[in-house]
């Protein structure tokens, strides 16, 4: 974020104020100055390892979802309705929604 040219006026003041009042700590405060107040403290964190971190870190996190999803049991399937059990001739009942026997047709 830059200045506007009135408050770098004001900051230029400010410092020229202080140079006069207490040299001491002015100079202690230049020891802190930077060309440009924008850049990041560190050089280092516009590197592409912290996006690299950033990367492994998202894909053990989807890894483990998937993980998840799979591990985990679906919900149960309702049974089929009444059918013949093959080779036995016999019918096996189905159960209505509150679990009542409905009843199949004979012979």
């Amino acid at each position: 974020m830059s200045l506007r040219e009135h408050e770098r006026r004001i900051l230029a003041e400010i410092e020229r104020q202080l140079d006069e009042e207490a040299p001491d700590l002015a100079e202690r405060l230049d020891s802190f100055a930077a060309e440009d107040p924008d850049e990041p403290a560190e050089p280092g964190l516009g590197s592409w390892k912290p996006w690299a971190a950033c990367a492994v870190i998202a894909a053990v996190t989807a890894g483990l979802l998937v993980l998840l999803f799979v591990l985990t049991p679906g919900t149960p399937q309702p049974e089929p309705a009444s059918e013949n059990v093959p080779g036995t001739g016999e019918s096996v009942p189905a159960e209505g929604p509150a679990g009542e026997r409905i009843p199949t047709p004979g012979p």
